[in-house]
């Protein structure tokens, strides 16, 4: 086997095994298994569980958090908003590349998710936070597995090809620029939070959320090519699933749940794998596709009513970034950086 075929045939036999466990057992949340298991699939080696065990703490660590913000100070909107600039900021500027991989995605999301579903009562916040450490968990564990059974040096070593050096850590910017990145996106995520707590846009979350993450590289995501690709992963993801939503709908069943996702976790692996310009796309609409599958599948009724709101939600979501992200910048750094945004 080439190695495409073996890391396309590792995510997409891990994302279906989690489908396939946490769908049947439908324990609370399941849906968010299969997407946490991408996360670690798509990357080429097993983090190792002591990256994995500190992942779960940072994760635990927000989540406390979250808790603390939900119960105790909702009610004191300044505190609340000091706390978050203070816990987005330290959040942003620790990422660097001694970090474990996507920690500033999963503290982001135990500080923002928690609270605002928190907005509906106390014991939604708390089963938010237990559901996400638990499908994490799993997460890991499926990932963890298909890592092993289906490990890169399973692939037939090309004939001529030199030894793979291992890649070096990309150097860490200097402290003024840390700074000014974390700052950057601590403003744009405090904006979007702010508007979102009080207009008690709970119902909306999926949007807020996204943008908290997307806000987490400045640099990367400050242009409109980031726009452009963010655009048209959320157009893959959502075409992808309009398509398997109304062939649930037309055959609502757990084994044909299974074949269709199978089909098209293989599609996505293929393309995720395949290389070329629109890999990176592929990657983020299949994400988009997993967690617009799980919503979808959750309340009946209610979902198709909604399900064409969350595709927007997403695509709001990258534009309120983006452009948040180019008008901070701007302000921060007019002239020569606004130049740097609109062109990289």
């Amino acid at each position: 086997m080439t190695l495409q075929t073996v890391q396309t045939l590792r995510l997409t036999l891990g994302v279906w095994t989690a489908i396939a466990v946490s769908y049947g057992v439908a324990w609370q949340l399941s849906f968010i298994t299969p997407l946490f298991a991408t996360i670690f699939l798509i990357i080429p080696v097993w983090i190792g569980w002591r990256m994995a065990v500190q992942l779960l703490i940072r994760l635990t660590f927000s989540l406390s958090a979250g808790l603390v913000i939900s119960e105790l100070l909702l009610d004191f909107p300044i505190i609340c908003v000091l706390l978050y600039g203070l816990l987005f900021f330290y959040i942003y500027y620790n990422d660097t590349p001694s970090a474990p991989p996507f920690a500033v995605m999963f503290m982001t999301l135990g500080i923002t998710m928690v609270p605002i579903m928190g907005l509906s009562g106390a014991a939604m916040s708390h089963f938010i936070a237990i559901s996400l450490l638990f499908n994490m968990s799993f997460g890991l564990i499926f990932a963890w597995l298909f890592h092993t059974l289906l490990p890169d040096s399973l692939a037939e070593p090309l004939a001529q090809a030199p030894p793979a050096k291992k890649p070096l850590p990309p150097p860490l910017p200097p402290r003024e620029e840390r700074v000014r990145l974390a700052l950057v996106s601590t403003v744009v995520a405090l904006t979007a939070v702010v508007i979102f707590f009080s207009l008690d846009l709970g119902a909306y979350a999926l949007a807020m959320i996204q943008i908290c993450f997307m806000v987490g590289s400045a640099n990367a995501n400050a242009s409109v090519q980031a726009l452009k690709d963010n655009t048209i992963a959320c157009l893959i993801g959502g075409a992808a699933i309009i398509i398997a939503f109304n062939l649930l709908v037309a055959a609502p069943s757990y084994l044909f749940l299974l074949v269709m996702t199978l089909w098209f976790t293989l599609y996505f692996s293929w393309r995720i794998f395949g290389g070329g310009p629109m890999a990176k796309n592929y990657i983020s609409g299949f994400t988009t596709f997993l967690v617009l599958l799980g919503t979808s599948t959750m309340a009946d009724k209610v979902a198709s009513t909604n399900f064409y709101l969350r595709i927007g939600q997403i695509l709001f979501a990258g534009l309120f970034a983006v452009a948040g992200l180019i008008l901070v910048e701007h302000l921060l750094r007019p002239g020569r950086k606004r130049r740097f945004l609109w062109y990289n």
